[in-house]
């Protein structure tokens, strides 16, 4: 049995621009994106929350049956770290589960491959699919908070910067085997061609 605490992190403080409205709200299978992916890291986390915008706030408030909150106000609008980082103040973990709300095809068993490789020699469990790093759907341990800090506290914003000097797991499209529940959704196109 595990005995690690796990905290869901649902990153939502984007602004959907490419898009063309609020992505997290549009339907795959009858289901608002962003529930996808609470759906996908429920059942292995202690606690779920979902970082957002002031803007997107009331409305995830209305819809999910989780935590909700704003970005920290030192780093809002800083983009994802800021969010996986406020998630870190607000709730408690050992590990932490991120996930984006725009991977609409993302699944359970993906989130299990990664909870089950757990393992307190590393400090990040991150997917590489296609050659390209995903450290937006991927796991963080409580040891990296204060580096994530540092890192928004000098402007830079990359979330593949943070992995730098942190010992991480590198896991292949072999080992995951689900390359599909990568596919971002960022414009009406990628909707059209992966979902719809």
């Amino acid at each position: 049995m595990r005995e690690v605490k796990i905290a869901g992190v649902i990153v939502a403080g984007g602004q959907s621009r490419r898009f063309g409205s609020d992505k997290a709200f549009s339907l795959f299978k009858g289901k608002p994106f962003f529930q996808h992916s609470l759906q996908a890291v429920s059942s292995f986390a202690d606690e779920v929350i979902i970082v957002t915008s002031r803007t997107l706030f009331p409305r995830f408030n209305a819809m999910a049956n989780v935590k909700v909150v704003e970005d920290m106000e030192e780093f809002k609008g800083c983009g994802p770290l800021a969010g996986i980082y406020t998630a870190m103040n607000e709730c408690q973990a050992e590990w932490y589960a991120v996930l984006p709300v725009d991977v609409p095809l993302v699944t359970s068993s993906l989130v299990d491959c990664l909870v089950s490789k757990i393992d307190g020699t590393y400090d990040a469990i991150v997917p590489v699919i296609g050659g390209k790093l995903q450290p937006l759907l991927a796991l963080y341990r409580n040891s990296v908070r204060e580096r994530i800090y540092d890192q928004l506290v000098r402007e830079e914003y990359k979330m593949g910067t943070i992995l730098k000097g942190l010992s991480v797991l590198y896991l292949t499209e072999e080992e995951i085997g689900e390359r599909e529940a990568f596919h971002n959704i960022n414009t009406k196109q990628d909707y059209d061609t992966h979902i719809k």
